[in-house]
């Protein structure tokens, strides 16, 4: 088991985590993110992004997530893959555990995002992106004066 030693662990690599990440490497923070899986949280998901500022004509959401890694890789933060599976947060001190490793650090942020919610009914994975939707901010544009069905009885779908 290694035991490495940072000023700032990040659990998770989506927009937030990443974005975390670039700023604290650019303040000369010896930084780690962790994810369990692959970079970009629910925004490598998407297909087209119209709605973040500088990409008139939108992005991808592989693209966009691979620009974030690439800057914040530039400022040398250090990202690796793995699920942590404990956080001993003991005086000054924190220990994280991933995979069969240790890390130490000074500081945590959790940046663990969301996932969403699916029907399970036939063909709903099939539409996702093309007619099935989880965020009407991001989406709604695209539905502007068409019928649309908003499913779910929480707080979450009345406010969509």
């Amino acid at each position: 088991m290694d035991n490495l030693n940072y000023d700032l662990i990040i659990v998770g690599g989506g927009p937030a985590g990443l974005t975390a990440g670039l700023y604290a490497a650019r303040a000369r923070l010896k930084t780690l993110l962790l994810e369990k899986t692959s970079l970009g949280g629910q925004a490598f998901n998407t297909e087209k992004i119209e709605n973040y500022p500088g990409f008139p004509a939108g992005i991808s959401g592989p693209d966009l997530m691979k620009n974030m890694e690439d800057q914040a890789k530039s400022y040398g933060l250090d990202i690796q893959i793995g699920e942590v599976s404990r956080i001993k947060l003991e005086n000054d001190s924190k220990q994280v555990s991933f995979g069969d490793n240790e890390a130490t650090c000074k500081t945590v942020i959790i940046a663990a995002g969301s996932e969403t919610n699916q029907l399970g009914v036939m063909g709903e994975d099939k539409f996702i992106g093309k007619g099935v939707s989880f965020c009407a901010t991001c989406d709604g544009f695209f539905f502007r004066d068409k019928k649309v069905v908003v499913v779910g009885g929480g707080d979450r779908a009345v406010q969509e």
